[in-house]
């Protein structure tokens, strides 16, 4: 069964750490912004430190996106992502927001190698995605259009099942028998963050 996630915001982390942080029992912790509640966020920057335990079970990145550091921290499920990762390395993380004592901090779900050209795509996406960052009666966002679950997680699994090297376009429209529901989809599952396009008509899992 298709699961939806929370949105990832693509933001500064200098704003992570700067906005509230809420934690209520039995609900999901998030940062506060402007009446907004974001519990994933994604944040793209150089791999400045790397830690890991003793028993390389656990351990963490510090990422510098040139306003401010965040440390993403992995434990058992998480610590492959950590432990594969080096310093000098740019890349796109993408984690739930968590805070320990007085330390906010990333559990991430993706720690992508992104090369330097994506940071001039990441400022415009920024500059883009500010209205999460104004107050609420400023934003004006029309009413998104409702996307067949069932054709999404369809699309999805067929990606899925194309492995490393993705699906086109035509295959997805194929199966899906509607371009445009197809393409409803696609950018549905992109902005969960679930899938991203490499290059022009094709798709991959992120």
């Amino acid at each position: 069964m298709f699961t939806q996630r929370a949105t990832a915001y693509k933001l500064h982390i200098k704003d992570i750490l700067s906005s509230e942080f809420v934690a209520k029992e039995g609900e999901p912790s998030y940062i506060l912004i402007n009446g907004k509640q974001v519990s994933r966020v994604r944040v793209m920057g150089t791999i400045v430190n790397k830690f890991t335990n003793d028993e390389k079970k656990s351990g963490g990145i510090v990422v510098d996106d040139g306003t401010d550091v965040i440390t993403a921290r992995g434990w058992e499920n998480e610590f492959h992502l950590i432990d594969k990762s080096v310093i000098g390395q740019l890349v796109d993380v993408i984690g739930k927001v968590r805070k320990y004592n007085d330390d906010v901090y990333l559990t991430p779900e993706v720690v992508k190698i992104v090369k330097p050209d994506w940071l001039v795509v990441r400022q415009l996406e920024l500059k883009k995605d500010k209205v999460i960052l104004e107050p609420e009666v400023t934003v004006k966002n029309p009413k998104p259009k409702e996307v067949d679950a069932g054709l999404k997680e369809k699309v999805l699994e067929q990606i899925k099942s194309k492995g490393t090297d993705g699906a086109t376009m035509d295959e997805l429209v194929t199966l899906a028998g509607d371009r445009t529901k197809c393409i409803e989809a696609l950018k549905a599952l992109i902005e969960d963050d679930m899938i991203f396009e490499p290059r022009a008509g094709r798709y991959k899992l992120l």
